[in-house]
């Protein structure tokens, strides 16, 4: 059993940030300024400075789908200003900007991404790398494969997650010095047009006369139509400038680069491998952008399945998808809650909160095994360094030092919450002082549907899930657009930059 700590609420002074503190302030020097007008005989405009400074109060203190309206108003500027500029709509295929050029067609924040072609020592297999031109960085992504932990005993489970724990020290510590700077697991569950089932039964059947295969046959053709398969995808980001050296050394190419990157992959291959977790191999050019492209995609999914088939140099197109064919022929934001791309619609969750009692190792497996809409399950991944995380443990130690000392003085409650974080506060030193990684972490899911009813039946679906698994999710509204570049994309993606001590 392990427990979450709860989010943190701590702001600059007493909890507040130091945003609806500047509102505060400016609420009260507007009333100030009114009762000096109301005394010099001017209640028009007395009255309209009052106003204000309700509304400024207001924007300061009121909360609207878990954040503080100050903290809505950059979304909602950015996207007003997205919308009057145009921005909201993408044209890709024939209207794309760079379809013939080294940038691959991905709308809005992946719009810089270009595809690298990495050759392995063996010269025969490739795999694909992301360079962002603008934010210097590379992306690569492994295919795993899950294994049942919920019929596992507890000895079973134990050891996986100790040696899932493990990994994350290793991906936190060792290769954080090679230059990896995020990482996340994205599973998504997609139908199985292939039915893998019917195809498993006809292929390793012995006796095909007897009743109990006429049986098995008629369910898994049955079953065609709901059947779902599991893709899980580790994603890894590594940063650039701290790879410059090794790259000038290599004469600064792409091939230098790509040199450079596969060296740190074997290792990572390696260490998720011990850890327990199945391993298919670094996604190929074409392989990621077939990933990429069936999400925006969804209609192309069983055509993209049928080419898996195809041998390597056999007749028909090959395995996978042009990169240059991996975004959307168009996509959009439709309102404020959903994105519109090919042939499906989107909505994004961020859980905002995660499970606040003690949990097992399986608590998010009915959010696996119990939705059969198209969804996407993200977990992306930041380690802190260890001098910052140190730096940041001993800030926040001291900040809530000063406000229980400040609450003692003023006579102010301290509530259940307030000691709950302040645990975990010590509880996070703790670990830190016995050498775990600190990390920060966003736990996201994309709902894909074909139509907007549909969308809203699966989004409920999935809420309801996490509402029982002990979470609070919320619809992300006014930037759906990068919530599912975040969520549904193994681009690992989604975290804001590490500013000053904040980690």
């Amino acid at each position: 059993m392990f427990q979450f700590p709860p989010r943190a609420t701590r702001g600059v002074l007493l909890g507040f940030t130091l945003s609806q503190i500047a509102m505060v302030v400016s609420g009260v020097i507007t009333a100030v300024i009114a009762l000096n007008l109301l005394a010099a005989g001017r209640p028009g405009i007395a009255v309209a400075l009052f106003a204000v400074t309700v509304v400024l109060i207001v924007l300061a203190l009121l909360r609207f789908k878990g954040r503080r309206l100050t903290e809505w108003l950059p979304i909602v500027a950015a996207a007003l200003i997205q919308r009057g500029a145009g921005q909201n709509e993408y044209r890709g295929g024939p209207w794309a900007p760079n379809s013939v050029a080294e940038h691959m067609d991905l709308p809005g924040p992946a719009a810089g991404y270009r595809g690298v072609t990495a050759i392995t020592a063996d010269g025969l297999t490739e795999v694909g790398l992301l360079v962002h031109s603008r934010e210097r960085t590379v992306t690569a992504a492994l295919t795993c494969f899950g294994e049942n932990l919920v019929l596992a005993d507890r000895d079973v489970q134990t050891r996986r997650l100790t040696d899932w724990a493990q990994l994350l020290n290793i991906l936190g510590a060792d290769f954080t010095d090679m230059g990896l700077v995020r990482w996340a697991v994205t599973a998504r569950a997609v139908p199985d047009t292939g039915n893998r089932a019917q195809r498993y039964l006809a292929n390793r059947a012995i006796e095909t006369s007897s009743a109990a295969y006429r049986s098995l046959a008629e369910l898994t053709a049955a079953a065609a139509p709901a059947a779902q398969r599991h893709d899980i995808h580790v994603s890894v980001v590594f940063d650039l400038n701290r790879l410059s050296g090794e790259i000038r050394q290599g004469g600064g190419t792409d091939a230098a680069l790509a040199a450079s990157v596969l060296d740190r992959l074997t290792g990572i291959e390696a260490a998720v491998a011990e850890a327990g977790v199945a391993t298919g191999g670094w996604l190929s050019p074409r392989g990621f952008a077939a990933v990429l492209r069936t999400q925006f995609d969804p209609d192309d999914q069983e055509a993209v399945d049928l080419r898996a088939s195809t041998p390597p140099g056999g007749p028909g197109t090959a395995a996978g998808v042009a990169p240059q064919l991996a975004g959307p022929v168009a996509a959009r934001t439709v309102g404020w809650t959903t994105y519109q791309h090919d042939s499906a619609f989107s909505r994004t969750l961020w859980v905002a909160q995660m499970p606040r009692q003690p949990i097992g190792a399986t608590w998010l497996t009915p959010l696996y095994m119990r939705t059969t809409c198209r969804r996407t399950v993200t977990l992306v991944a930041q380690p802190v360094p260890a001098g910052l995380a140190q730096l940041a443990t001993r800030k926040e130690k001291v900040a809530r030092a000063g406000d229980e000392v400040t609450k003692r003085k003023l006579r102010l409650v301290r509530t259940a919450r307030e000691d709950d974080e302040a645990r975990a506060v010590e509880q996070i030193d703790r670990e830190q002082a016995a050498g775990h990684v600190r990390y920060r972490y966003a736990l996201m899911v994309a709902v894909t549907a074909r139509t907007l009813d549909g969308l809203d039946r699966d989004v409920q679906q999935v809420r309801r899930i996490l509402s029982r698994a002990g979470c609070e999710a919320v619809v992300l509204a006014g930037e759906q657009d990068q919530a599912f570049a975040a969520a549904a994309l193994p681009l690992a993606r989604g975290l804001k930059p590490m500013r000053g001590w904040t980690a």
